[in-house]
């Protein structure tokens, strides 16, 4: 038989609400729902009105995927919920997630590749306080090895 864990070990309402809330990133998930009927559900439809509290930044600042709240909004529309029984619907939505999180980085590359071609580091790396051009050694055992 399964024991019950004590109740202090229970993850706390905070935690399954905040991890609620970011699962609606996965858009794998959110086909899940909607093929359950979730969406239909008056009940579970003001549960994800209610959690628009996690918009306000004292409780956004713990999310980890925070285009889970843009879903969130999202999830207000009818229309939204009923495309998400569709296949390429949700492989759009995906893709179009990726390429919003890889936009940031493709300008981070773009400007590194633009400070080497000009000779200079785009971005220095910080250790112990102390400036280390791009492409220097972080390793001190290397360092000694590069000595001998």
């Amino acid at each position: 038989m399964t024991e019950i864990p004590p109740v202090d070990e229970l993850p706390s309402r905070w935690e399954i609400e905040l991890e609620f809330v970011q699962s609606l990133a996965n858009t794998q998930y959110l086909m899940y729902l909607a093929q359950q009927g979730c969406f239909k559900d008056e009940t579970f439809l003001n549960y994800l009105n209610y959690l628009n509290y996690w918009k306000d930044p004292q409780y956004s600042k713990f999310l980890v995927y925070p285009d889970c709240l843009h879903i969130l909004t999202l999830l207000q529309n009818e229309n939204f919920r009923i495309q998400l029984l569709n296949q390429n619907f949700t492989s759009i939505l995906y893709n179009d997630m990726v390429d919003y999180w890889r936009e940031p980085l493709i300008k981070d590359e773009k400007e590194k590749d633009k400070g080497i071609l000009n000779g200079v580091s785009a971005s220095p790396e910080k250790v112990k306080g102390e400036t280390v051009e791009a492409g220097a050694s972080l390793s001190p055992e290397k360092d000694k090895q590069e000595i001998k």
